[in-house]
């Protein structure tokens, strides 16, 4: 009986034990104050804990026993921390020496890189700080193994071309999404701001970004901006100015002596081949070369003799350098202010920025104010909320491009150097043999060519944390872009003389919201962890367009429509589409040591037929830390060790709204009457196209000193949308469907050394490379030939196929083609009657028939490698880096030289340096063929004459700073105070003739901007 009343009583004092517990909370966060969430907290008495939620903070309920909490996080330090008898207990944790960098912004939350099963990398604010760029994509070139990023143009505002493992759709958009602060972008990225960028995230596997589905088939790049931290308020200023400039000469031109002579070599020859003696030759050439050029830049009436040199001592009165009247030094500004701060309930930020770039070529510039504001507050000890904004202004000049006569920078290649700017009286000359009535000086004056975009990006969130174990997060964002657009040519000259002058004016509104609900699970039991997350979001997006046109002004230098006498067609249209999903991921790993994640979502759009509107997209993945192995630890030169592996699918709705749909359109109208007609087939069974994507990953250590990253990944791509051709006879050139399939596979590594970490002195070197071998499997049709590719299965997307060049015919200038008999390009295999053997020697057949011969397979446009190296040295105040990007095979099309180098074709045009080498009986060995004015050689058709190895090494960034020593910046009550200098583009080793080897992706040039070199140097100042 005793013992029965001592067992009762233990229980009553065990339970009135228990029931005097009490509840913890804090926060945790890093050496810098930013909260670190999925921290494990634990009550080690009773071996009862749990994990920080997003923001850091976490609540405990804890019986009166317990005495000491531990708080672990993978990558740092763990601590120890006596209860005392404390309701709020705020940790801040330190990096632990031997780890990697450990949270990564992932879809849908956060992980840590040690947990993560997937492939992703992280661009940090130091690689964009400072950087001269108008949009942040530009500063990630070679920064990541797997990005390619390719910037074609050099106008100002102008985005880059972003690539994440290489091209997935034929037709289909292959850019990757784009998620800023957790919510999927629709505007442009020049709208943001790189200073508001806290870190950019690559994700470039299934596993990584699958929870997108069906708008994560090329990779996701997650943007995360800037926010306040808990502390005193700071107060940031920095400024730069710069300057601009060309970023190399190119191929060199002829100046005026060079042209007219060179277009007196070519009348002679024409004469001599019509027949004529030499006597009436040379006296054709005299008489007509005037007029052939345009003007005679000399002194004198006949300044050539009669081999069709300058007589010396003539005196040369024009030679104009349209390059140097086009391109100019423009001038860079970057302006930023920044406030941020807070408290344990709210945190704060703030920016406003101004960036100006006036541009290198007459007529483009690009301005641009921004302003953000962040802002977290906590509610109570359940809820959360927060509020990103995106406030963008911007306004640029942009003249037209391709090879109409507008364009300033085929006008400064083509317009010849006997041509003057100015006539005798100082007023424009309008008057040329290339583009007549154009001058892009007085065009620059008269034309306007304009934008203007306001863009609005906001999300608000709120979050419930609850049961201990819950975190429920709605997020709703919105996404809207207006841009205006202008267009106004002169009644005088270039494209509005005709019409009296021509003004044009657009309107674009895009309005896009995204609204996501996402519940999360988090349990931790001894060495176990579990995470669940179910959630669902919706996505509408709707754009209006309008444009109309007036012709008929008779007062210059007025664009308002309201100005011209002649209305044109007008034209307006309204477009929309949405989605619905549903998503899932479960992700969990046992004692840090073995990890496991599955993720799937599903997505209806209506942009697809109605037999497949809905698709199902899934990803697994695993991870294991072999460095957490009892066998591992012995081995003290390695740091650490993670195999990681993944598989899933994703999707690309990357199409048209109503593809799927049979359309009518307008415009059929008759004798005044309104009228439709069909403009597309219907086709109901477009499907998405899914990407099934494998990766394996390598990620060690070693001596705490280098770190070695490689990767294997394939992709394949299937369902591949593209406009399959129709027969004439439907009415219908083609139809959209789901054609072929393709691969993408490559390895990527990286490698990074620290080579000094001492207290005054720290240098590093890093390095990555990465290949990708993209290849069609299958296409329902046997061949698509489109200008210089060609579509086939075996083949790369960005395939040459074009003539094979054999040189120039030493017997008659003539230029000759491989005749390639045995080439598929046409059926029969013989030898054509024009075919002779190679004189040159390599005892195969070539023609100087251009048509004689066959197209052949002439490699591909994207690199075989390419990659980045970098290197950062901090010695006390001073700190200098460095960035290198390379891309190494791959070749591009110099549609440019060859507009330059047309044998006679277009009389009058300016040509390169490189056309005085032309073939004459005196200079027999040349690969330049004969200069014939008016020729019908073909010399200058497209062939593998003008394919050039795209290879090329490029200074990417060179950067220098300075930070001011405390005690002298004290006195002025300042923080901080850093000077800098940084050089963008400053050098290029490549045997490209052309401006720039980073030309379009698809490897052909176009009459563009070229890139941009810049110096620029600032101040950063912290109150």
């Amino acid at each position: 009986m005793r013992s029965l009343l001592m067992l009762v009583a233990l229980c009553l004092l065990s339970s009135i034990s228990y029931a005097q517990s009490f509840t913890v909370k804090g926060v945790v966060t890093d050496e810098v104050g930013d909260p670190i969430p999925g921290v494990n907290v634990l009550d080690i008495a009773n071996n009862n804990g749990t994990i920080t939620d997003v923001n850091g903070q976490y609540l405990l309920q804890l019986p009166s026993n317990s005495m000491e909490l531990q708080f672990s996080f993978v990558g740092m330090a763990p601590q120890t921390v006596a209860v005392g008898g404390r309701s709020e207990i705020h940790v801040q944790l330190q990096s632990a020496i031997t780890e990697l960098d450990n949270v990564l912004v992932v879809a849908y939350g956060t992980s840590t890189k040690e947990a993560f099963t997937g492939a992703a990398a992280v661009v940090d604010e130091k690689v964009l700080e400072n950087r001269p760029v108008t949009s942040f994509e530009k500063a990630l070139q070679g920064t990541t193994p797997g990005l390619m990023v390719s910037s074609s143009s050099g106008q100002p505002g102008a985005s880059a071309t972003v690539r994440i493992r290489g091209i997935g759709s034929l037709s289909a958009s292959s850019s990757p999404l784009y998620v800023l602060d957790g919510v999927p972008m629709s505007g442009s990225l020049s709208d943001l701001n790189p200073n508001d960028i806290e870190t950019v995230t690559v994700l470039k596997d299934a596993s990584a970004s699958s929870l997108y589905g069906s708008r994560a088939a090329n990779g996701v790049i997650m943007i995360t901006s800037k926010r306040g931290k808990k502390g005193k308020t700071n107060i940031s200023f920095n400024s730069q100015v710069g300057v601009n400039q060309r970023i190399s000469n190119g191929y060199g031109l002829m100046n005026s002596t060079d042209i007219y002579e060179h277009s007196w070599r070519g009348l002679y020859n024409r004469s001599l081949l019509d027949g004529n003696s030499v006597d009436a030759a040379r006296a054709h050439a005299h008489g007509a070369v005037q007029e052939t050029v345009g003007f005679n830049p000399f002194g004198v009436d006949q300044p050539l003799d009669n081999n069709g040199k300058l007589i010396p001592g003539t005196q040369v009165l024009t030679d104009t350098d349209w390059r140097d009247q086009v391109y100019k030094n423009g001038i860079t500004q970057n302006h930023n202010l920044t406030i941020s701060g807070g408290n344990d309930q709210t945190q704060l930020y703030f920016s406003l920025g101004y960036f100006a770039d006036d541009g290198t070529v007459i007529s483009s510039n690009f301005n641009r104010i921004t302003s953000k504001i962040n802002i977290n507050h906590r509610i109570n000890d359940v809820f959360t909320s927060g509020i990103r904004t995106q406030l963008s202004y911007s306004k640029a000049a942009q003249p037209p491009g391709g090879t109409g006569g507008a364009n300033p920078v085929r006008s400064a290649e083509i317009i010849n150097a006997a041509s003057p700017v100015y006539n005798p009286d100082g007023s424009y000359n309008w008057d040329n043999k290339a583009i007549f009535d154009f001058n892009p000086l007085g065009l620059a004056e008269l034309d306007q060519y304009g934008y203007t975009s306001k863009a609005v990006m906001a999300n608000m969130f709120i979050q419930a944390d609850f049961l201990e174990h819950f975190n429920f997060r709605s997020t709703l964002g919105i996404d809207q872009t207006v841009e205006n657009g202008l267009s106004y040519y002169n009644p005088f000259h270039g494209n509005g003389r005709g019409v009296d002058g021509r003004s044009s004016k657009s309107n674009y509104d895009l309005f896009t919201w995204n609204l996501s609900n996402i519940l999360t699970y988090r349990q931790e039991w001894q060495d176990h962890h579990l995470e669940v997350l179910a959630g669902q979001e919706a996505i509408a997006s709707q754009s209006q367009f309008l444009s109309a046109e007036v012709t008929g002004f008779g007062i210059p230098n007025q664009p308002e429509l309201g100005w011209g006498a002649t209305p044109q067609q007008a034209y307006s249209s309204t477009t929309s589409w949405a989605m619905v999903s549903y998503l899932s991921q479960a992700k969990y790993d046992f004692a840090d040591r073995y990890f496991l994640s599955a993720s799937v979502r599903a997505d209806g759009s209506s942009r697809f037929g109605r037999n497949h509107q809905f698709g199902v997209f899934y990803a697994l993945g695993g991870a294991w830390r072999l460095i957490e192995e009892e066998w591992m630890k012995d081995i003290s030169w390695i740091s650490n060790m993670k195999l990681r592996s993944s598989y899933g699918t994703s999707g690309n709705n990357s199409i048209g709204n109503f593809a799927s749909y049979g359309l009518y359109g307008s415009g059929a109208n008759y004798n005044g009457i309104s009228g439709i007609s069909p403009i597309q087939l219907p086709n109901p069974d477009i499907q998405w196209e899914k990407i099934s994507a494998f990766n394996i990953g390598l990620e060690t250590a070693f001596f705490n000193k280098l770190t070695l990253d490689l990767e294997y990944y394939h992709r394949r791509s299937d369902g591949l949308l593209f406009n399959k051709p129709l027969s004439a006879g439907t009415g219908f050139r083609s139809i959209l469907t789901n054609l072929g399939a393709m691969n993408n596979s490559g390895i990527e590594a990286s490698l990074q050394y620290t080579i000094v970490d001492k207290k005054d002195w720290y240098s590093n070197v890093g390095f990555n490379i990465s290949t990708n071998n993209n290849k069609i499997l299958n296409i329902e049709t046997d061949q698509l030939v489109s200008g210089t590719k060609l579509l086939e299965a075996g083949g790369s997307i960005y395939q040459f196929y074009m003539r094979e060049w054999a040189g120039v015919n030493p017997d008659n200038g003539k230029p000759m083609w491989y005749v390639n008999a045995q080439s598929d390009d046409k059926k029969e295999n013989s030898n054509p009657a024009s075919a002779f053997r190679d004189p040159h020697g390599s005892g195969r057949e070539v023609t100087s028939d251009y048509q004689d011969a066959e197209r052949v397979r002439l490699g591909t446009a994207l690199p075989q490698f390419y990659g980045g190296l970098n290197y950062s040295l901090t010695y006390k105040n001073f700190d200098v880096s460095c960035y290198f990007y390379y891309s190494l095979g791959g070749q591009i099309y110099n549609n440019d030289l060859a507009t330059n180098m047309h044998d006679g074709t277009q009389p009058g045009y300016n040509l390169a340096k490189e056309a005085l080498n032309a073939w004459t009986p005196e200079n027999r060995d040349t690969d330049v063929p004969r200069y014939v004015i008016n020729n019908e050689d073909g010399g200058a058709l497209m062939s593998s004459r003008f394919l050039e190895d795209a290879s090329f090494l490029r200074l990417k960034n060179v950067a220098v700073s300075y930070n001011v020593p405390q005690r002298l910046i004290n006195p002025f009550h300042l923080q901080n105070l850093k000077i800098f200098l940084s050089g963008e583009n400053l050098w290029t080793l490549t045997n490209y003739k052309g401006f720039d080897p980073e030309g379009a992706i698809n490897g052909t040039t176009n009459n563009v901007i070229p890139g941009v070199k810049s110096i620029t140097m600032g101040i950063k100042v912290s109150l």
